[in-house]
């Protein structure tokens, strides 16, 4: 099921006009949390696998949107603090993918999507990503790790980089954008 435009496009507002989220706890997302919104994502059809290894060599997580498959690695499972992070970077492309349909092997980046509803410009959503990634300070990591890659792949990693730390956006779009037909 394709997702409302203007509820991407207004959650993604609230950020650009400058939704403030409380921080995470150090240890990050709490378990009890975590494995209700996996649950969530069971319940619109993702798998989820937790443990293993998921991708190259040194990934944490992946999301695999031809198969919806999230796949939570041991790795990750070894590093508490980074786990919401990680989780909520995955999660961004599960939101992507829910914007093109679940049901196909494609996924639309965030800022495609409200490009084409017509509700922000380039300029402020290229300002929004911008500036999340500042402030998280990874900008200049993003830009030397997704250089190498096709620009529509590159730009859906930026967003998800950008949201990464944002949770509560994250879960929103989650909400707003994957529903089951």
């Amino acid at each position: 099921m394709r997702a409302s435009r203007w509820s991407v496009a207004a959650a993604l507002a609230l950020g650009v006009a400058g939704l403030q989220v409380p921080p995470l706890r150090a240890e990050g997302l709490p378990l009890q949390a975590e494995a209700e919104l996996l649950e969530r994502l069971r319940a619109l059809g993702v798998s989820v696998q937790q443990g293993g290894v998921c991708g190259a060599p040194g990934q944490l997580a992946t999301y695999n949107m031809g198969a919806n498959l999230l796949c939570l690695g041991d790795a990750l499972l070894a590093r508490p603090t980074e786990r919401s992070k990680v989780l909520h970077h995955e999660l961004v492309h599960v939101v992507q993918d829910c914007l093109d349909g679940l049901e196909t092997p494609t996924s639309l980046a965030l800022s495609e999507g409200l490009r084409r509803a017509g509700d922000l410009t380039e300029r402020q959503l290229n300002g929004f990503f911008l500036q999340h990634l500042r402030n998280q300070g990874n900008l200049q990591h993003v830009v030397a790790t997704t250089a190498p890659l096709p620009q529509d792949s590159r730009q859906r990693e930026i967003e998800a980089y950008a949201l990464q730390a944002d949770p509560t956006l994250v879960q929103h779009l989650l909400r707003q954008s994957c529903r089951r037909p």
